[in-house]
């Protein structure tokens, strides 16, 4: 035994040990040299890769825990062949199993396996997009608030002095139309500050107005 293994690094020489096959019995009654060879699992190259790791998955099931010969691990091994080994069973012996197989099942594991050459180039993709969200979100929120400071800014007029009275009552209304269309404005609480900040703002335009009425109002009385 030991002289052919010699000659072909293929074969291995084993043991079968005294009283393995039946202790009892004593049987075999001494321990017994063989000759042994590997078997190799052989694959096509049209073999879909994301099934080589199923099947080394269940030969390692299957061979994994050891018998009256090889002690357990040595089953599957990359050891003793004489074909050339796979990427897949490469990355397989090195590594162990794929990562999401591990959590995902096979069917949600192998999709995202397939699908990693398209997520790579996406992701980098959307980085530059993701860092664009807060500025722009940003800029939607502050859009509803600050539109209203146009038409606020109409209704406040420099010389409210040279105003008559009737102008003074469309531009209160004005404003109160202002007051009812901001409450309404859905805002974040984070962007809070800038909505009380315009209602500041509309009120003390209110106040000018209505200071200004009441100016007017006490010249158009006669005077004795």
């Amino acid at each position: 035994a030991e002289a052919y293994t010699r000659l072909d690094p293929v074969l291995s020489e084993v043991t079968l040990p005294r009283g393995v096959i039946d202790l009892h019995r004593d049987r075999p009654g001494a321990d017994v040299p063989l000759v042994a060879t590997v078997s190799e699992l052989v694959i096509t190259p049209d073999f879909h890769p994301a099934l080589v790791d199923l099947l080394l998955q269940a030969a390692e099931g299957v061979h994994g825990k050891g018998d009256v010969f090889a002690p357990p691990g040595l089953f599957p091994t990359p050891r003793w062949i004489d074909l050339p080994l796979s990427t897949e069973a490469e990355r397989f012996y090195e590594h162990g199993p794929p990562f999401l197989q591990r959590y995902l099942p096979f069917w949600a594991a192998t999709q995202v396996d397939r699908l990693k050459v398209m997520l790579i180039p996406l992701i980098a993709l959307l980085l530059p997009l993701v860092r664009l969200f807060p500025p722009t979100y940003r800029w939607r929120v502050r859009s509803r608030i600050y539109r209203w400071y146009r038409e606020l800014r109409l209704t406040d007029p420099t010389e409210i002095a040279s105003l008559a009275i009737e102008d003074i009552e469309t531009r209160l209304e004005e404003v109160r139309r202002i007051e009812r269309e901001v409450a309404k404005v859905p805002t974040p609480t984070s962007y809070a500050e800038e909505l009380y900040a315009l209602r500041l703002h509309i009120d003390f335009v209110h106040r000018r107005l209505d200071e200004a009425r009441e100016a007017a109002a006490r010249e158009s009385i006669p005077q004795d």
